[in-house]
């Protein structure tokens, strides 16, 4: 009987450590797996990141582009308000003296 201890022992033994190795093989394993997956996701939101800075300096360009685009438009609208004021001015001008024309036309 006490041979049969032994060797139910050992069996146990032999169980224990093959379902040790056996799950320390796993999580090896499953260690390489997840680093793995994580290097690729790090990689593609580094990947993410790049992208997303490269079209935020496309978008800052664009922006700079167009305020001195709007700056230009505001700066040729005054020249044509400061235009149409001089012309309106050299319309009532001509205006009045065309008046003080007929004026002294018709006193003669």
């Amino acid at each position: 009987m006490f041979y049969w201890l032994i060797v139910l022992a050992a069996v146990t033994a032999l169980a224990a450590t093959t379902f040790t190795v056996i799950a320390v093989l796993w999580l090896k394993k499953l260690r390489e797996t997840v680093s793995v997956t994580l290097t690729e996701s790090a990689g593609q939101q580094i990947r993410t990141a790049q992208r997303l800075s490269e079209a935020l300096g496309q978008m800052q360009k664009q922006q700079r582009t167009y305020e001195q685009q709007l700056q230009n438009l505001a700066q040729a609208n005054m020249r044509l308000r400061q235009d149409l004021t001089s012309v309106t001015s050299r319309l009532e001008h001509n205006e009045r003296e065309h008046n003080v024309n007929l004026a002294d036309r018709t006193l003669h």
